[in-house]
């Protein structure tokens, strides 16, 4: 059980192609009862929120498969979309392009981890922990930037 959410029900969402990489991750994080749903895209979660669905509440946390979707370039500006529609959200994005786990805030216009994939357990389990860190540093950023561009 990954200690950090003992007695805590994690929901997490996941944007990208069915297929063995939501498969593996979904395995993973149901052996610490945490429930992945079912994958999305980016037209859907958009969908979504228009209709007042909130994502930031109603995920913990969003896994992008960017390899399911046609690689960074192809999703670049849906990322940063995200990104900004709801920043509280934290997003780790899943690449076999990245040359490794990256737990700080290099990406943090896209993201707030990137895992390289195979995904390991190990780094699952601190991606969820960082995640959660980082975000709390993007919110703190994107709201000065907002505060310095009203004034």
């Amino acid at each position: 059980m990954f200690a950090l959410f003992d007695d805590i029900e994690v929901k997490c969402g996941f944007i990208g192609k069915a297929g063995r990489q939501r498969t593996v991750l979904a395995e993973m994080l149901l052996e610490n009862e945490i429930l992945l749903e079912p994958a999305m895209n980016f037209d859907a979660l958009d969908t979504l929120c228009a209709q007042g669905f909130d994502a930031e509440y109603d995920y913990d946390f969003m896994f992008i498969d960017i390899d399911s979707l046609g690689g960074i370039t192809a999703i670049i500006d849906r990322l940063a979309g995200l990104r900004l529609n709801c920043p509280s959200l934290p997003v780790i994005m899943i690449s076999s392009e990245f040359a490794s786990d990256d737990f700080d805030s290099t990406r943090r216009a896209l993201g707030d981890i990137s895992l390289r994939s195979p995904i390991r357990y190990s780094s699952l389990e601190l991606s969820l922990f960082e995640a959660m860190q980082n975000n709390k540093d993007w919110q703190n950023s994107i709201s000065y930037y907002r505060q310095d561009v009203a004034a």
